[in-house]
């Protein structure tokens, strides 16, 4: 109990440096633009709208949410070695694993609000696209920015004020978007399985983050990523260009890589592959329970290798 409050204490303070980080927060804004544009390039292309605003707009959010979580991963440990503050906090009762683990919870938690926050968006665009209603759409657009200054305003702690928030104004933007027929089942999984691919590309950045600089980690992190995003192609390699060892051996790497594949299927792919899974309970539930698993041994690893790091 104690060491989970512990864990709890690192993860909030975590939380409050990610969010109030510059970088972030521009990314963040580049992200949320990127979004609203959508809405222009669905107009220039030929009774396919709707298509482009889902796809692109979900394939942004996967894409900033890794930037996110690359940056977040492979800084804030860093950060808290080259400031010396890590020397302060160790010698407390305090266990390395129960710092490193706050720090991955901290930076879940910024992801979440990240994901959430442009999920909104990404409906409020849908939603507008299929002609929803203007009323409802600028109560949301314009309220939800109001009921975040009101809660900060009163608020001790302001960016607590932004979890909760961040995920009334998906509800909200889900609303909104259901009452102009937008179906939200494969939107809010597409959301879920982003978050999944956060959870283990965190896990990735912190192992690299427990003994090397951010500038590798988040190098050796983005090439992780990049061949987990191949893994699918590495099962089905066709072709003369290889070797048969070599497609042998790629075989069997992706069944220990992260197959980051499995949470990017796309829009209209995520409707077939939920249905060859027998619902979309059954391929959200596999999906994250994967994405749990290699985390949890991802930070198993991270764990051993920072506790036999030497900060002298």
């Amino acid at each position: 109990m104690l060491g989970m409050l512990r864990i709890m204490a690192v993860a909030v303070n975590t939380f409050r440096e990610a969010v109030r980080d510059r970088v972030l927060n521009g990314v963040l804004g580049v992200a949320l633009f990127v979004l609203v544009l959508t809405l222009a390039m669905a107009e220039v292309s030929l009774d396919q709208q709707r298509r482009i605003v889902l796809d692109v707009g979900l394939s942004s959010i996967s894409f900033f949410s890794v930037v996110v979580a690359v940056f977040l991963g492979s800084s804030l440990l860093y950060k808290e070695i080259e400031r010396k503050t890590l020397y302060v906090i160790l010698p407390k009762p305090i266990r390395r694993h129960e710092f490193l683990l706050g720090k991955y919870f901290g930076i879940v938690f910024t992801a979440s609000v990240f994901v959430a926050i442009m999920g909104a968006v990404q409906l409020c665009v849908t939603a507008t696209q299929a002609g929803g209603s203007l009323p409802l759409l600028a109560a949301v657009v314009f309220g939800m920015p109001v009921l975040l200054g009101l809660g900060m305003w009163k608020a001790r702690d302001r960016t607590a004020v932004l979890l909760p928030w961040s995920l009334c104004a998906l509800g909200a933007a889900a609303a909104v978007a259901a009452r102009a027929d937008v179906e939200l089942t494969p939107i809010l999984a597409a959301l879920l399985l982003t978050l999944g691919e956060v959870l283990v590309l965190t896990a990735v950045a912190l192992v690299f983050s427990a003994f090397s600089t951010p500038f590798l980690t988040a190098l050796f992190t983005l090439g992780v990523w990049l061949v987990g995003r191949s893994a699918d192609n590495m099962i089905t390699v066709k072709g003369n260009a290889l070797p048969a060892a070599v497609k042998a051996l790629l075989r069997q790497l992706v069944h220990v890589w992260p197959n980051f594949n499995l949470f990017v299927p796309g829009h209209h792919t995520l409707e077939r592959e939920i249905a060859n899974y027998g619902g979309p309970l059954s391929y959200l539930g596999a999906s994250m329970a994967y994405a749990l698993l290699y985390s949890a041994i991802l930070l198993t690893l991270a764990s051993l290798i920072f506790r036999k790091r030497d900060f002298l």
